[in-house]
């Protein structure tokens, strides 16, 4: 009996459709999302339903093709994943239906729930002991044009006010995108030496890019920020124990992962560079790239891999230092904190499917019955290993520096959380950690 179960079991790692599109063939699913550019089909006519809110053009746009077009079957799954990568649906399935020289390509969409006021619970720094509550005011997708605008009220951690604009994509072909934010709050620092320190920070980031092509992306960022001290330490540059810092930040993004809540193929890469301060006492520079990649062992097992380093030069304040046990963490050391003005980030994941996802409806609440049909539920799983290492500019790196974990855990694929994790960590000395966060690790 135990022989069988564990048989059943690795039949379900294999031919799981985890990884899988949702297209379909004149009704028969698509299996093999390898298809090769030799099985072309002649789209006359393209049809969308399921949009009651998102403008067509939103879903045109991701397809890189037109009705009337000669199209490989291996685009037209690129095509539906861009569509799903938007997280603006819930499901979106491709239909190719058709014969001969016609085929009509069938797009239906499940249009996610936009909520607009809601009460605000935020997990900071990657910790559940360091919540911030209150108000956010979202609308996901103003003017059914892929917009986000965001007013946020936060207690507790942390506490601020926000207001924040976010336009993915704008003047058509030209590509163009933008981020505006403005902010007010308190921010406790994250040296230990400071003693959990409570500071005040007032900013303004304004963010104006380009795309090229559909996965390059170069943005500009100018950034405001002041920060405060109410007592007089090492926190500031500044002896008034006020820095304003100006900056502007130059950085370039190739992503073309196949599904981004869960990648199974594909990769990230970021680089960026930061020039910050507006005197001889505040002027410092941050350099820092971020490599992720994706390797499909089959359709539904993944290598995951990523590696990042910041770097810097000048004089760096104390709240521009780099941590792990905030943000960047090392799991099988995930509450451990270490400080300092440079970090380096490796790891690698083995994950594979437990649970088929699959869609289903739940009971309804009047007024919103499509937002609560077709979602996702499943599981998948993941063994990882991470390493990383922080250090000062006056010193040099070396193999000691270096602190490392591994572990395992499981991956719950749910409705507008995306992912859950609930993993175990161990470190060198075989000592356990309980991990539980939402989202991928990377």
């Amino acid at each position: 009996m135990l022989k069988k179960l564990f048989f059943i079991i690795i039949l379900n790692f294999i031919f799981s459709n985890i990884g899988l599109p949702q297209v379909y063939l004149n009704s028969e699913m698509v299996s093999n999302p390898n298809e090769t550019e030799l099985n072309q089909f002649p789209i006359k006519r393209i049809e969308i339903i399921g949009n009651e809110k998102t403008d067509a053009d939103i879903i045109f746009r991701e397809l890189l093709f037109s009705q009337g077009d000669l199209v490989s079957l291996k685009k037209i799954i690129a095509a539906q994943k861009r569509v799903l990568n938007t997280g603006l649906f819930t499901q979106a399935r491709f239909d190719i239906i058709g014969e001969g020289d016609f085929y009509t390509l069938l797009i239906t969409v499940y249009e996610r729930w936009y909520i607009y006021p809601i009460p605000l619970l935020n997990i900071n720094e990657r910790s559940w002991s360091k919540i911030s509550y209150g108000f956010q005011l979202l609308y996901y997708n103003f003017a059914g044009r892929d917009i986000l605008l965001n007013f946020t009220a936060a207690f507790g951690y942390n506490p601020q006010f926000k207001l924040a604009y976010y336009n993915p994509w704008f003047f058509g072909d030209l590509k163009l995108f933008t981020n505006f934010m403005v902010y007010k709050g308190k921010v406790q620092a994250k040296n230990p030496a400071l003693d959990n320190l409570e500071y005040d920070k007032i900013g303004l980031d304004w963010l104006i890019g380009k795309r090229f092509g559909h996965f390059t992306f170069l943005g500009l960022t100018y950034n405001y920020t002041e920060i405060s001290q109410p007592l007089q330490t090492e926190l500031t540059l500044s002896p008034s124990g006020r820095d304003i810092v100006p900056s502007i930040t130059l950085s370039l993004q190739y992503d073309n992962r196949d599904y981004k809540e869960y990648p199974h193929s594909g990769c990230n890469v970021q680089f960026w560079t930061k020039k910050a301060g507006n005197s001889k006492r505040i002027d410092y520079n941050l350099y820092g790239a971020d490599l992720r990649g994706y390797l499909p062992l089959n359709n539904s097992l993944t290598i995951a891999m990523r590696g990042a380093v910041n770097l810097t030069s000048g004089d760096i304040p104390l709240y521009e230092r780099s941590f792990f046990g905030f943000n960047e963490r090392i799991r099988g050391r995930f509450y451990d904190i270490f400080e300092g003005e440079n970090l380096a980030f490796g790891g690698i994941e083995f994950r594979f499917p437990v649970l088929p996802i699959t869609y289903m409806d739940v009971p309804p609440v009047p007024g919103f019955e499509q937002y609560s049909s077709h979602l996702k539920f499943g599981a998948s799983a993941g063994i990882f290993y991470d390493t990383g290492a922080v250090w000062f500019q006056d010193k040099e790196l070396s193999r000691q520096d270096f602190k490392s974990g591994f572990g395992a855990g499981i991956h719950f694929h749910l409705p507008y959380i995306d992912v859950f994790r609930i993993e175990c960590g161990l470190n060198s000395d075989w000592e356990t950690q309980f991990i539980a966060e939402i989202n991928t690790a990377f």
